[in-house]
C-alpha cells in the first residue's frame, strides 16, 4: 500500500509503526515540520511554520490560528504529492495540531485513520471536575473542538488503550480501534545487565539496588512530585539503593510551577537536606539506545502517571524484564497485574517509599514479576501482532473506497 504518515514532529508517533511498514514492503511518505531524521526510504515533506504575529490577540484564538496554519501548510505538501501523480491509498495522521483538517480536500476519496491522544477532561488538566474555572472551561471546549473537528474527516480512530478510548463521545465510539503501536521483537530477547555505568563516575554493579523514575517532562501529571517526595523514606530504609531519574525540564501535560522554575528545581528546594544525593542520579532526555540499557539493569521502575497517554517507557520497560510498581488507575491497570508483573500504589509518599523499599528486599520476586511481565507483553504487545492487525484495518479501509 501507498501511505502518507502526517505529524509536526514526524517520525513521532511513527517512530517505530513507520519504519515496520517499510520492511513490511509498503511506500510511506510523510508530511512534517520537523528536520528529525527517519528510515531513509521514507521521503519527508517538510513545511516552515512562520512565527506570526500575536499581538492583541486572544490566548485561545492562538492555538485555533497555528492549527489553520498548520493544516493550509500540509495541504500543501499533500497538493505537491498529487500533482506528482502519487496517491494514499490510506493516510494516518496525528491530529493534534490540526494537519489532518484540510487533506479532505487534496484527496476526497482517500481514507483516514488518526492517532489522537485522547479527549480531555478536567482531570487531564490536573483540575477536580468541579473546581474548574471559566478560563479552563473554555480552553478545555475549544481544544475538544479542534480534534472534534479532525475527527469528523476521519474513518477510523486508534488509541493503545480501553482508557483513552473511553474517553471520547458517544458519537466517535463507532471509530475507535484499539491497536497498540507494538514493541518490537528484539526488546524481548535482550539480556537483562548485571551491571551498568551511567557517568563517567557512576557505575550500577552487581547487588545494588536500582529504582528508575522516567518521564519525557518531569511534571505533576507523570507523578514526579510525588516520587521525589517518597525518596527520604526510601533512602531511609535502603540505604544502597541507587536512584536513576530520566526527563526534561519543560512541562508536557501539566503547569508550570507558579515561580518560573521547573519542578525539578521546585522539589529540590523542598526536599533538599532529607535527601542523599549521592544516591540520586539525574539525566535529562535520554537517547533511546542508552535508556533500554536502564530498562535492562533497573530492579523496579517506578510509573506513577495520572490516567491519561500511556506512555512507551511503560511497555518498553515491561519488554525488558523489569517489574513496575505503578499508581493505581484505570490506565495502568490494562498493563500492570499485581503480583504477577509489579504492584499498584495508592497513598502518600511515605507510603511510596516503604512500598519501593519492601519490593526491592525481595529481589527474587522481583525478578519473577520481570520474566513474567516479559512474557505477557509479547504475547499481546509484539509489533508483528499489532502491525498485523493494523495492516488488515488499512486494507479494509483502502478496498472500501
Amino acid at each position: 500500500m501507498r501511505l502518507l504518515c502526517v505529524h509536526q514532529n514526524f517520525p513521532g508517533q511513527f517512530r517505530d509503526l513507520a519504519p515496520a511498514l517499510v520492511e513490511r514492503g509498503h511506500e510511506l511518505k510523510a508530511i512534517s515540520s520537523s528536520e528529525r531524521i527517519s528510515h531513509p526510504d521514507i521521503e519527508i515533506l517538510r513545511y516552515e511554520l512562520p512565527k506570526p504575529e500575536r499581538s492583541g490577540i486572544h490566548q485561545l484564538t492562538m492555538e485555533v490560528d497555528e492549527w489553520i496554519r498548520r493544516s493550509e501548510l500540509a495541504a500543501r505538501q499533500a497538493e505537491i504529492l498529487r500533482q506528482r501523480g502519487w496517491a494514499p491509498d490510506v493516510i494516518l495522521a496525528h491530529p493534534g495540531w490540526g494537519e489532518s483538517l484540510l487533506l479532505r480536500d487534496v484527496f476526497p476519496t482517500t481514507p483516514q485513520v488518526l492517532w489522537p491522544e485522547l479527549w480531555l477532561q478536567p482531570e487531564h488538566m490536573g483540575v477536580a471536575p468541579g473546581a474548574m474555572g471559566l478560563e479552563q472551561k473554555h480552553y478545555l471546549r475549544c481544544k475538544n473542538s479542534l480534534l472534534d473537528a479532525a475527527l469528523a474527516e476521519a474513518d477510523a480512530v486508534i488509541t493503545p488503550t480501553r482508557y483513552q478510548a473511553a474517553s471520547f463521545p458517544a458519537r466517535w465510539q463507532g471509530k475507535m480501534q484499539l491497536i497498540h503501536e507494538g514493541v518490537p521483537e528484539a526488546m524481548f530477547t535482550l539480556p537483562r545487565l548485571a551491571s551498568l555505568s551511567v557517568g563517567p563516575d557512576i557505575t550500577l554493579g552487581p547487588g545494588l539496588p536500582v529504582v528508575s523514575f522516567i518521564s519525557r517532562n518531569l511534571e505533576p501529571m507523570r507523578g514526579f512530585p510525588q516520587f521525589m517526595r517518597a525518596l527520604p523514606k526510601l533512602q531511609a530504609l535502603s540505604r544502597e539503593v541507587q536512584v536513576v531519574i530520566v526527563g526534561g525540564h519543560e512541562v508536557s501535560y501539566s503547569s508550570a510551577p507558579a515561580n518560573g522554575q521547573n519542578w525539578k528545581h521546585v522539589l529540590l528546594e523542598e526536599l533538599d537536606q532529607q535527601l542523599d544525593h549521592t544516591r540520586i542520579h539525574w539525566f535529562g532526555r535520554m537517547p533511546h539506545e542508552e535508556l533500554i540499557k536502564l530498562y535492562r539493569r533497573s530492579d523496579l521502575h517506578v510509573y506513577l502517571s495520572e490516567a491519561f497517554v500511556l506512555s512507551w517507557s511503560l511497555t518498553e520497560i515491561l519488554a525488558c524484564g523489569t517489574p513496575v510498581l505503578a499508581q493505581a488507575n484505570p490506565m495502568v491497570k490494562e498493563l500492570i497485574q499485581p503480583g504477577v508483573n509489579g504492584a499498584l500504589f495508592q497513598g502518600s509518599p511515605s507510603g511510596l517509599g516503604e512500598a519501593m523499599a519492601q519490593l526491592l528486599e525481595d529481589r527474587s520476586q522481583l525478578q519473577s514479576w520481570g520474566a513474567a511481565g516479559r512474557q505477557q507483553l509479547q504475547r499481546e504487545f509484539r509489533q508483528e501482532h499489532c502491525l498485523q492487525v493494523l495492516e488488515q484495518l488499512l486494507m479494509e479501509l483502502a478496498n472500501r473506497f
